[in-house]
């Protein structure tokens, strides 16, 4: 026969105290994501920064281009005019009226 033992439910029974234990797969896990997450965010805030450089050129490009827009088409409204167009007729190929003369400077 087995005997049974009563146990003293007056007293709690101490639980063993445990020592932490230093592991050291844990924490070579623990410094590998450490190290993943830095260098990923640091590649992160890079890529940020060019893209950011980048979005600057682009808007100064994009106001350039439109002054050069807005140049052009004011140069669309000024050619529907008729005198503009006589105007840049007399000065860039040398056409004159009936009966007018044209005199050029003498070339040195």
């Amino acid at each position: 026969m087995k005997k049974i033992q009563k146990v003293n439910k007056s007293r709690p029974v101490p639980a063993k105290k445990r020592k932490p234990k230093f592991r050291l797969g844990t924490f070579i896990l623990v410094a590998f994501v450490a190290t993943v997450f830095t260098t990923s965010g640091w590649q992160l805030y890079q890529l940020q920064h060019q893209v950011n450089g980048k979005i600057a050129q682009l808007e100064v490009e994009k106001e350039g281009l439109l002054a050069e827009k807005s140049d052009l088409e004011s140069e669309i409204v000024k050619l529907n005019t008729p005198s503009y167009v006589e105007q840049l007729a007399r000065e860039q190929l040398g056409l004159v009226r009936k009966g007018e003369i044209m005199i050029s400077p003498k070339k040195q």
